[in-house]
């Protein structure tokens, strides 16, 4: 890789592996985020450093000056109000900026379900990124679209520690896919380096198989000394109340994340059919291995406040007949 190449969302559990990927080839990378702090790791292995809004068309099209490819997202703030709104305005910045540049190859990372044309949670900013793309003449793109992110798991180690359960919205014996991130970003960032397509193309990323909560939990709990470790499917109030005051949400993603788990469910929210092309090396057992089981240990016990609430929540869900599986 002789050219630049942009990727924004830097910070990111896909963008960094992106950036320093590109690095480690000595290619010129410039990195574009809201904090030079978070970006400060990837400047001191020789990344260009860009800092501002996607929301300012003029910055974006600053940043994109003279590269010859890009890596592209819609970054989520789950803290925002109204979070499709604001990723439409992402959306529509950074492909404006994309258009009056010099780039002609970019990878966006889309999502599983960009095809649907309902909306989906947040997944619905990632078919307007498609479509915006779309309208760009003579550029290059791949959309991937990579299922449920594995990683999304670190997010129960709380309920986990307080209540003594493994839980989500999501019906426990339906089974989905899931993807490490590593294995995202080690796609898009071999696309980066060759530039070798032309015009659009969409690539399901489907991890190494399906799983069910039920599976996904009896592997969580394995890994962290506690087999008997059981999932339960959480009532809507439960899990908004859960993503409202432990996960930092708004009372609007968490709706979105809410109206995610049940696409799941429904099967609404589905993958293409799995190839030797779309599926991809990082298994659940070796996430919980690797990743969640020392991040378990690592994560602080749960207060007395926590855990009492533990135990009204198990007493609430026993009393309304939501088994444990």
């Amino acid at each position: 890789m002789t050219e630049a190449v942009v990727v924004a969302g830097a910070t990111g559990r896909v963008g960094h592996r992106v950036a320093e990927r590109l690095l480690s080839t000595g290619g010129e990378v410039r990195v574009v985020g809201r904090d030079a702090r978070t970006l400060a790791g990837l400047a001191d292995q020789g990344a260009q450093v860009r800092v501002g809004s996607f929301q300012d068309r003029d910055f974006v099209k600053a940043a994109l000056h003279g590269a010859a490819a890009a890596f592209v997202l819609t970054p989520l703030d789950i803290s925002l109000p109204d979070l499709n709104a604001e990723q439409r305005k992402n959306v529509e910045s950074v492909a404006a900026a994309v258009r009056e540049s010099d780039v002609r190859h970019v990878v966006l990372l889309s999502s599983w379900g960009a095809e649907v044309p309902e909306r989906i949670g947040g997944v619905i900013a990632c078919r307007w990124f498609e479509q915006a793309l779309d309208a760009i003449e003579d550029l290059n793109a791949v959309y991937l679209r990579p299922v449920w992110f594995i990683e999304n798991f670190l997010w129960n180690i709380g309920l986990i520690k307080a209540v003594g359960v493994n839980g989500l919205a999501i019906n426990p014996d339906v089974s989905f896919p899931v993807i490490a991130t590593p294995d995202i970003a080690e796609v898009a960032a071999e696309y980066l380096e060759t530039m070798a397509f032309e015009g659009r193309h969409v690539r399901y990323l489907n991890g190494p198989r399906d799983y069910t909560m039920a599976e996904v939990t009896r592997i969580l709990g394995a890994s962290i000394d506690r087999p008997d470790l059981k999932y339960v499917q959480l009532p809507d109030p439960v899990m908004r109340k859960g993503l409202i005051g432990s996960g930092g949400l708004s009372p609007n993603a968490a709706d979105l994340a809410i109206e995610i788990n049940h696409a799941i469910s429904a099967g609404r929210l589905c993958a293409e059919p799995r190839s030797a092309l779309n599926t991809t090396a990082t298994t659940l057992e070796e996430f919980a291995r690797t990743t969640f089981a020392p991040a378990y240990r690592a994560a602080p016990p749960a207060t007395v406040p926590a855990r009492l609430g533990g135990v009204l929540l198990r007493s609430y869900l026993a009393a309304r007949g939501h088994r444990t599986r």
